[in-house]
């Protein structure tokens, strides 16, 4: 008998009380006497309320309001803050941090750190950044690296993939905008789309998502090809992309993104294989 894979292992990951595990993060540092007055123009959060003793979020827009990534903020000594974020997301962060870095008091550096999360038994879709942040010692285990997507979409958490969609906005992100927006706050790159979004009650043009449901056959869901995989309505019209998939007991964990017109449809085929139709709306 084959083993199966991590992609589709049966077993579902029921974490013991809070550990720390070896997460895929990378960091960087914003360092000078305008380091706070830099980060506070660029970041969607409010850095006069960043808290030492709780997880600070924040994203990182375009100037034209699309996200590019999520970061979470650390104060450290000396005027100088570190930006935790995706370690396939340091270099297009560093590189827009670097792009308005504009007659401002303060450097930028990548560190060479490695990092590990807080494993508790919640479900929150922007973890690990969103949890206790500390960083790894050079003898310390990192073999859980291996089972970090699992581990993600063990707690609904989603993927932001560094090839998403041009349209994702902040709005696009479970719980983000809850977790990481300031409305009060003044003028960030990227706030116009932000606050117009929200003050709309728009739906973005694409959504990230991630869903756990019980399939008509656990089987046939091990048995699809390796994702990147496609969503499709009845039509054959492509609505989106699964990125990630788990299976457990008896249900199965996707992710990946949906557009908005068949975000709140139920039956979208994966691999626009009939049997393969998800039975509920993949954005609620």
């Amino acid at each position: 008998m084959t083993t199966p894979s991590l992609r589709h292992r049966l077993a579902p990951i029921t974490p013991d009380p809070p550990q720390t595990i070896a997460v895929p993060l990378a960091s960087l540092q914003v360092t000078g006497p305008d380091a706070h007055r830099f980060l506070q123009g660029q970041l969607t959060n409010d850095l006069t309320c960043l808290d030492k003793t709780m997880p600070f979020l924040a994203a990182v827009c375009a100037p034209d309001g699309k996200l590019i990534t999520i970061v979470s903020l650390q104060e450290m000594q000396n005027d100088t803050l570190r930006l935790i974020t995706y370690r396939e997301h340091l270099s297009r962060l560093r590189v827009r941090l670097t792009q308005f870095r504009i007659r401002i008091k303060a450097d930028i550096a990548e560190e060479d750190l490695a990092w590990a999360a807080t494993l508790s038994s919640e479900e929150t879709p922007l973890w690990p950044l969103d949890t206790t942040l500390t960083t790894l010692g050079p003898d310390d285990d990192t073999g859980a690296l291996a089972h970090f997507s699992d581990l993600r979409l063990s707690r609904l958490a989603i993927h932001l993939p560094t090839d998403a969609p041009e349209e994702l906005l902040v709005a696009s992100v479970p719980g983000l905008v809850t977790s990481a927006v300031s409305f009060t706050k003044g003028c960030y790159v990227g706030q116009e789309l932000v606050a117009r979004t929200d003050a709309r009650g728009a739906k973005p043009p694409v959504s990230l998502f991630v869903r756990r449901y019980m399939p008509s056959s656990l089987e046939a869901i091990a048995a699809l090809p390796a994702p990147p995989l496609p969503l499709v309505d009845a039509s054959g019209d492509h609505a989106g992309e699964i990125r990630a998939l788990l299976l457990e007991d008896t249900t199965v964990v996707i992710s990946g993104w949906v557009k908005r017109r068949f975000s709140q449809q139920s039956g979208l085929m994966i691999d626009a294989r009939p049997s393969m139709a998800i039975p509920t709306a993949l954005i609620t």
